[in-house]
C-alpha cells in the first residue's frame, strides 16, 4: 500500500511541480471522480479543466465550487450526454479547438445495470460509459495528448478484475449479464490502454479499481427492484457496506496521485522529471501490467499498489489481444457513426 502520508505529501508537491495543465475529467458530476476533480483544483497552480455532464445545473455548481476553491484556475462545463459516441465528438472537438495540449484525461462515467438496454447508438449503455465512450474520448484527443510532456490516461472502473472474454460476442449482443459486463468492459479497458501505450510511449496510461466507496451510483442499482427490496439494501447492506469503504475524501486524494505521480510514469520517462510528481520517499516506480518497471500501463488498486492476473495478461499478450481489442473498438466506432 501507498501511505496516505505518502500520498498528501505528493499532492500538495503538484502546486509546485507544474503550472498551467489541462485537464479534461469525464463523469466527474459525483462521487469518488467529483472528489478528484475537486482534489485536482485544490492542489494545482492556474489549472485549466473542461467537466462534461448532463446537467447544467449541476456542472453550474460544480464550476462555481472550484471557483472558491482555486480563483486561478479556469473551469470549463460542456454539457453533453456521453452514452453516444457522436456526442463524445462533439464534446473533443470543443476541448481541440481551444487547446493546443492535455495533460490528463481522467474517465469514470457509468453505473450498474442488471438487463441490457441499448442505447441508440446500438451499444449497450453501460458498455458504451464504461468502455467504447471512455476509448472514444482517448482516440478524439490522441493529438492533444502526444503534445503534451505530461500525458496522464486514467480511467477508473475494474482493474484487476480482467478475466475470459467471450471473443465471438465482445459486444455482449447475445451473453449479457451483470457480471460478462463488468468483466469484459474492465479487461477491455486494460488491454486497449496497454495497447496504447505500447502505441505512444510518451502516455502514461493507469485502469483503476477504486475500492468500494459509497457514490451516487449506488442509488442507481435498486432502482427496479422491489419496495421491501430497494428498502432492505438502502438501510441495512449500504450502512454495513459503509463500515468497510473508503471516504469520499481519501478516494480523492488517492486518484489525484494515481493521476499525477512519477510512481506511474509512461515507458519512454521513467526517469524524467516529466514522468510526474517526484516520488515521495520509500516510494518506488511501479511495475506496469507486463509486470516490467516503469512500462507505461499500469492496474492499481485503490491504494495504489499494482495488481492483475499475470498468468491471464500474459496469455492476452502472445496471442496479441491487445490489438485484436484495439481493432474491435475501431470497427464499432466505424459501424456506429457511419450512421451519421
Amino acid at each position: 500500500m501507498v501511505k496516505l502520508q505518502s500520498v498528501k505529501e505528493s499532492n500538495v508537491t503538484l502546486k509546485s511541480t507544474a503550472s498551467g495543465q489541462v485537464a479534461f475529467f469525464v463523469g466527474a458530476t459525483s462521487g469518488l471522480a467529483l472528489a478528484t476533480l475537486l482534489e485536482y483544483a485544490r492542489s494545482s497552480n492556474q489549472p485549466k479543466v473542461y467537466i462534461v455532464g448532463r446537467g447544467e445545473a449541476k456542472l453550474a455548481g460544480i464550476i462555481e465550487q472550484l471557483e472558491k476553491i482555486n480563483p486561478e484556475g479556469k473551469y470549463v462545463a460542456i454539457q453533453s450526454e456521453i452514452s453516444l459516441l457522436r456526442n463524445i465528438d462533439v464534446a473533443c472537438e470543443e476541448v481541440k479547438s481551444k487547446e493546443k495540449r492535455l495533460d490528463l484525461l481522467l474517465m469514470c462515467p457509468g453505473y450498474v445495470k442488471l438487463s441490457r438496454v441499448d442505447n441508440e447508438d446500438g451499444i449497450e449503455e453501460t458498455m458504451s460509459l464504461r468502455y467504447y465512450g471512455r476509448m472514444r474520448f482517448v482516440h478524439n484527443l490522441l493529438p492533444l495528448l502526444t503534445a503534451s510532456p505530461t500525458a496522464r490516461i486514467v480511467s477508473i472502473h475494474g482493474a484487476g478484475k480482467e478475466g475470459k472474454l467471450i471473443e465471438s460476442d465482445l459486444e455482449l449482443k447475445d451473453n449479457f449479464s451483470l457480471m460478462n459486463g463488468a468483466t469484459h468492459t474492465a479487461t477491455m479497458n486494460t488491454l486497449f490502454l496497454a495497447e496504447l501505450a505500447s502505441r505512444y510511449s510518451t502516455i502514461s496510461c493507469v485502469h483503476v479499481f477504486p475500492g468500494v466507496v459509497i457514490t451516487p451510483a449506488f442509488e442507481k442499482f435498486d432502482k427496479d427492484w422491489a419496495a421491501p427490496l430497494r428498502w432492505m439494501f438502502r438501510r441495512v447492506v449500504l450502512p454495513f457496506v459503509g463500515l468497510f469503504c473508503l471516504s469520499l475524501q481519501e478516494s480523492g486524494e488517492r486518484h489525484l496521485f494515481h493521476a499525477t505521480s512519477a510512481r506511474y510514469p509512461p515507458a519512454s520517462e521513467k526517469k524524467s522529471p516529466s514522468a510526474g510528481v517526484e516520488l515521495p520517499k520509500q516510494v518506488k516506480v511501479a511495475n506496469g501490467e507486463d509486470g516490467k518497471e516503469g512500462s507505461g500501463c499500469y492496474l492499481l488498486n485503490w491504494d495504489g499498489e499494482t495488481l492483475g492476473d499475470p498468468k491471464l495478461l500474459d496469455e492476452y499478450r502472445k496471442r496479441e489481444m491487445g490489438k485484436k481489442i484495439w481493432e474491435h473498438t475501431h470497427e464499432i466506432f466505424d459501424r456506429v457513426l457511419s450512421k451519421k
